[in-house]
């Protein structure tokens, strides 16, 4: 008997079953995608899914909300508390992120809304935009407000407004340097 799994709400891609916290829900399998739902068709409640969090190659730890969005500003926070201790650190070397040894920053994978919880600006390419690489010093979206695009504004006084949908990669930098990498990994970053 074959079961039949439902569309992934975000791109139509069959999804996989997946147990989580003992219940069946289910996974999109697409690259770049991981939506996860309860397959009832109420994308509210897909929100009630427990978050999780993964750990790539690298030891990165990146933290999802439950319906498997990116949740960019946890994992930012989370980042930055699980560092060294401060004691250790020399006083040349820089805190934070860039202060843990072997860090590099990283190119993610994230949908455009997702850019609003970056609240200092970042590096950003959404696909299908011919500039490539942009720093945007701010990003505004709340679906609660009755937002339908998201609104970037980059560094150079540009103010464009987005689908809050489509991919794009993310890379928390300063706009001192410009990242080459073309997908997820080590950003590669080229200082001005």
């Amino acid at each position: 008997m074959t079961s039949i799994t439902p569309p992934c709400p975000e791109c139509a891609t069959a999804t996989e079953p997946i147990v989580v916290e003992g219940e069946e829900v289910f996974r999109c399998p697409a690259p770049g995608c991981g939506r996860r739902t309860y397959g009832t068709g109420d994308l509210e409640a897909d929100d009630d899914l427990p978050p999780y969090t993964e750990v790539d190659g690298d030891g990165a730890t990146f933290l999802y909300r439950g319906n498997g969005e990116l949740d960019v500003e946890a994992t930012a926070e989370h980042t930055s508390q699980h560092g060294p201790d401060d004691e250790d650190q020399d006083d040349e070397q820089p805190t934070g992120r860039a202060g843990v040894t072997g860090w590099e920053p990283q190119v993610q994978d994230v949908r455009v809304k997702d850019l609003a919880h970056v609240p200092t600006g970042a590096w950003v390419w959404i696909y299908g935009d011919p500039e490539g690489w942009r720093f945007f010093t701010s990003a505004e979206y709340d679906a609660d407000r009755g937002d339908t695009t998201v609104t970037i504004t980059y560094s150079d006084g540009e103010v464009v407004k987005e689908e809050p949908w489509p991919q794009a990669r993310l890379v928390r930098s300063g706009p001192d340097a410009v990242p080459t990498a073309p997908r997820p990994g080590p950003a590669g970053l080229v200082k001005w």
